[in-house]
């Protein structure tokens, strides 16, 4: 539900807004590149207050290192809180032999889906037998490149909430099936680990004997925490909600759209849910509207869905600096077009309607270059 804007501000200059970060695997350097371009803009001309951040998966982490850059030295510190992390993944991966590492570039496997390459192949295939469980050697591999990029003091000054972004995580109770918002002061690397902890990957992470999984399945993002914060959401998807080329044919390509059909659904229901509350509110005119204790929230999204379809499912999985710099890159640019079409709409309008956005195929992009 939409609920009355936050008089608390984490930035003095532009229009309040909140973040929502969707989480898909790698596919999150898409977001870091959106991040990076819009931070960059707070210097720029196109300032904005980010009041709040909510993220799953990837998207939490991504949510997290900007929330604590934004506390601990502004813009500025929260653009190296990114870049150092996603460097740090992709020396990582290749430091430990990621399968999925020298196919993840353009070239005999259908460019840059690597669905079919063996390396994905046989991946595939141990993990019909096998689980995070039955490997003697398991070790987790993300904890430690999180903390290389997130100091333990920034991770306080977040924590002590004076001065930064109220953030939301969202993991998924396994013993209950609900989803867990984590948020200041309880923000910490095990949130992030079981926040992301997809469970053929990663064994499921403890945060105070509750055992989680990754919070895409609940809530890719969470949308309703955001609300009592900002009027305005700047939501950033990263898994393809329309696809031209369907239905697909084969077996790969059909779990692949499962997938994402999958992770999109909390997102597209928590949206329908605050438009209904936005016409209600449209409903019964302006001046009933300004007495009641909602207030029309503003959707704004940023996505390319034609760029990232192309990726295949398996990607989400390398760590292929090739392939985090193609994402990185397109989401600058992705977040340049909106920023020069839409900014102009924060703290006035949606940038359009959501419902056409999110199912009317003939809308392509709803920011950057394209629309109709």
């Amino acid at each position: 539900m939409a609920t009355e804007e936050s008089t608390s501000g984490v930035q003095q200059s532009g229009p309040k807004v909140a973040l929502a970060l969707q989480g898909g695997g790698s596919h999150g350097a898409f977001t870091w590149g959106v991040l990076d371009r819009l931070l960059e803009s707070t210097s720029q001309g196109t300032p904005f207050s980010v009041e709040a951040i909510s993220g799953a998966s990837a998207g939490g982490i991504n949510a997290t290192l900007c929330a604590a850059g934004l506390a601990s030295g502004g813009a500025t510190k929260a653009r190296e809180r990114l870049r150092t992390f996603w460097e740090a993944v992709s020396r990582a991966g290749e430091q430990a032999g990621n399968a999925l590492f020298g196919f993840s570039e353009p070239g005999p496997f259908g460019g840059w889906n690597i669905d079919w390459s063996p390396g994905a192949i046989f991946s595939e295939i141990v993990g019909l037998v096998a689980s995070p469980y039955n490997n003697p050697f398991y070790r987790d591999p993300l904890g430690p490149v999180i903390r290389s990029a997130l100091p333990e003091s920034d991770l306080s000054t977040l924590n002590a909430k004076s001065g930064s972004p109220q953030l939301f995580i969202c993991a998924t109770n396994v013993r209950t099936n609900e989803r867990t918002i984590f948020t200041q002061p309880e923000i910490s690397v095990d949130v992030l680990r079981a926040s992301a902890c997809l469970p053929s990957e990663f064994r499921t992470v403890n945060v105070h004997g509750v055992p989680y999984w990754d919070g895409g399945y609940l809530g890719n993002p969470p949308l309703a925490p955001l609300i009592t914060h900002a009027q305005d959401l700047i939501l950033i998807l990263v898994n393809p909600f329309v696809r031209h080329d369907m239905p697909p044919k084969n077996a790969r390509g059909i779990l692949d759209r499962l997938n994402e059909i999958g992770f999109n659904a909390s997102v597209v229901l928590e949206i329908n849910a605050i438009e209904a509350v936005n016409r209600v509110l449209d409903s019964v005119g302006e001046e009933a509207a300004s007495q009641s204790r909602f207030k029309t929230v503003r959707f704004h999204l940023i996505r390319d869905d034609d760029f990232l379809a192309q990726f295949g499912f398996v990607s989400k999985s390398s760590t292929s600096w090739s392939l985090l710099k193609t994402l990185f890159n397109r989401g600058r640019e992705v977040a340049d077009g909106w920023l020069k079409k839409d900014y102009a709409n924060l703290g006035q309008a949606s940038s359009l309607s959501v419902k056409d956005a999110l199912l009317d195929p003939t809308l392509k992009q709803v920011s950057g270059s394209q629309t109709q």
